[in-house]
């Protein structure tokens, strides 16, 4: 019988992913272990491996298409063995371009190479991206092993035609999700920003102390992360979400953290970050944006979030609005630190100074309570030194 080979459910909260290429072809000899396709979900890509050893007799999916969890996306057969008729006629009925209408679907044993004679061998990325942009597969040099064309090779050609200026790539996988996701978020609640210039002098001369004794030193999303929870836990109001026409307040300090990957921005969940202290939440923090930016990081670890933090300081941005992580109710925008002249207490002092935006659904958060909380946060980072434990 064959085998099916299924979309894996990667996390608690995945419900469907994205074929991202595959690595192998019809045809090919797979081995347990191989890896088989990349999946896409909104947070992670990664490989699926092969469970046992076979044939890959047809693939089902293509490259970019979204499917359920479970859903069946290849078959495997083993040496000698052939598709049962009914799917072999279904194989006919959406065979790819390069093969045979009424070719029946043969399966070679483990020691023949697939036949490719006469065959321009591309990958199925490959193959959509030149069909979306109009360009034949028999003008674009392969690189691949035997001359494949790669995902490379045809943008390498877009860059290069004449005639064509423009570098086509379809909007898909994480990129796709981000665009669903944001734009949910903005057509369905009534965004509302405070922006605040903060003396984060306070913060700055902590770290600096930790430094002169040669202890750990927390970084500045982790402080502003552990200033955070606490101050949810004096306004629970913002640790909520809607669900369904509910406001529903949820009993765990989850501080989501936006981290900028290759992959798109996505955002990593310090989970119970009230129980943690504040060395606890900057090791956490460090470790798992390494998993992140590595694509190490399960969906788990970037799901379930109840508050998001967003940092663009260290790319030299001073303030900005963030957009709702929806379904959730508020994000801490942060912006760059400065050393500014300001004047305190009567006279011209040197002074660290960062813009704070805080972006809430005020449908569910009035504008003066969202003030409170953020005043609040504040308060903790002015009082590192008697909170911080």
């Amino acid at each position: 019988m064959p085998y099916e080979i299924v979309m894996p459910k990667l996390g608690l909260n995945m419900t469907e992913g994205v074929i991202a290429e595959w690595y192998k072809e019809e045809g090919d000899v797979i081995k347990k272990g191989d890896k088989l396709f990349g999946v896409e979900t909104e947070k992670v890509q990664v490989d699926a491996e092969a469970l046992e050893d076979g044939i890959l007799a047809r693939i089902i999916v293509a490259s970019g298409e979204t499917v359920p969890v479970k859903a069946v996306v290849a078959l495997m057969v083993q040496e000698g063995e052939e598709l049962p008729e009914e799917l072999t006629l279904q194989s006919q009925d959406t065979a790819k371009e390069d093969k045979s209408s009424n070719q029946e679907v043969k399966v070679p044993s483990p020691q023949q190479a697939p036949v490719r004679t006469g065959k321009i061998l591309a990958t199925p990325i490959a193959k959509r991206l030149a069909k979306e942009n109009g360009i034949p597969l028999s003008e674009i040099p392969g690189s691949g092993k035997d001359g494949k064309i790669v995902q490379e090779d045809v943008e390498r050609y877009l860059e290069n035609s004449s005639g064509k200026t423009q570098k086509k790539v379809p909007i898909s996988g994480v990129r796709a999700k981000i665009a669903e996701h944001m734009s949910k978020s903005l057509n369905s609640t009534a965004q509302f920003t405070l922006h605040r210039e903060t003396d984060v002098t306070e913060m700055v001369e902590f770290r600096s102390a930790l430094k002169a004794e040669k202890k750990p030193v927390p970084s500045y999303n982790a402080i502003i992360a552990y200033c955070a929870a606490r101050a949810i836990q004096d306004f629970p109001f913002i640790n909520a979400r809607e669900e369904d026409g509910f406001i529903c307040y949820s009993d765990e300090v989850n501080i989501g953290l936006a981290i900028d990957t290759e992959k798109g921005l996505k955002v990593m969940n310090i989970r119970h970050a009230n129980q943690k202290s504040l060395l606890e939440i900057s090791e956490e923090m460090k470790n798992l944006a390494e998993r992140v930016i590595q694509e190490k990081a399960s969906p788990d670890e970037l799901s379930g979030t109840t508050f998001t933090i967003t940092n663009l300081g260290a790319f030299g941005v001073d303030t900005f609005t963030p957009i709702l992580n929806w379904p959730e109710l508020a994000i801490l925008g942060v912006g760059r630190i400065q050393e500014k002249l300001v004047l305190k207490e009567g006279k011209v002092a040197e002074r660290f100074l960062a813009s704070f935006s805080l972006t809430i659904d005020h449908r569910l958060i009035d504008g003066a309570p969202a003030a409170r909380f953020l005043n609040r946060m504040i308060e903790y980072m002015d009082d590192l030194k008697n909170t911080a434990n």
